[in-house]
């Protein structure tokens, strides 16, 4: 580079920079602003953070309140402190657990309406719980005796859950809860999509089952 170029070069450094500090002079308030932007949402965020951490923590501290009372036999207190955990802590794990564990208290007395209620008004059910809620109202719903109900949220948590064994569970609930209520094609269904995994651990019940439905008619398509 030339003795002229490199005094071009610089001329133009020069230029650019008195240039920016021109730019920043002339907007120092929005420059301002922009920093106080930034370091506001830093501080909401890093403020977000601790309070979900504070409610989730809190969350599993009432949970395990409920869990000592059931543990002692006083279901009431603990249905009291799981409705109570569901309604204020809404969105966290120990609320979603609670959820589910309000149902199978309801469950293990009968009442089986009161716990799929619980499942379903509650709101709490969280991404990674959703698979087994929706089965728990699946069971629900089946031990009523309204089949196309269960069958529904068994695939539903077909549908949610990661697990390839659990998928076919799930898969195979339906199934049997679209025998119980007569609906042939859709057990069928079903089953041969089981079947697909032939070394899964319900492959052997798909195969009886579809074996079952060639002797009977196909009923509600």
């Amino acid at each position: 580079m030339t003795e002229r170029s490199e005094k071009n070069a610089s001329r133009d450094l020069d230029e650019r920079t008195e240039s920016i500090f021109e730019w920043l002079h002339v907007n120092s308030r929005l420059v301002t602003i922009a920093v106080v932007v930034v370091a506001v949402a830093a501080i909401g965020g890093w403020l977000y953070t601790r309070n979900q951490a504070g409610k989730e923590l809190r969350a599993e501290q009432a949970l395990l309140r409920a869990e000592q009372s059931l543990g002692q036999g006083n279901i009431p207190l603990a249905q009291t402190d799981l409705q109570k955990l569901i309604s204020s802590q809404g969105g966290t794990a120990g609320a979603s657990q609670g959820a589910m564990l309000l149902a199978q208290t309801y469950y293990d007395k009968g009442e089986y309406q009161k716990g799929i209620d619980a499942l379903e008004k509650s709101g709490a059910a969280r991404k990674e719980f959703e698979a087994g809620a929706e089965a728990l109202i699946g069971d629900g719903y089946s031990q009523l005796g309204k089949y196309a109900e269960a069958a529904t949220h068994y695939k539903k948590a077909a549908e949610v859950t990661r697990f390839q064994n659990d998928r076919e569970g799930y898969l195979a609930d339906a199934a049997r809860n679209y025998m119980a209520g007569k609906d042939t094609a859709q057990a069928r269904q079903l089953w041969q999509e089981v079947l697909k995994n032939e070394g899964g651990v319900y492959a052997a019940e798909a195969r009886v089952r579809l074996g079952e439905l060639t002797a009977r008619p196909v009923s509600k398509s």
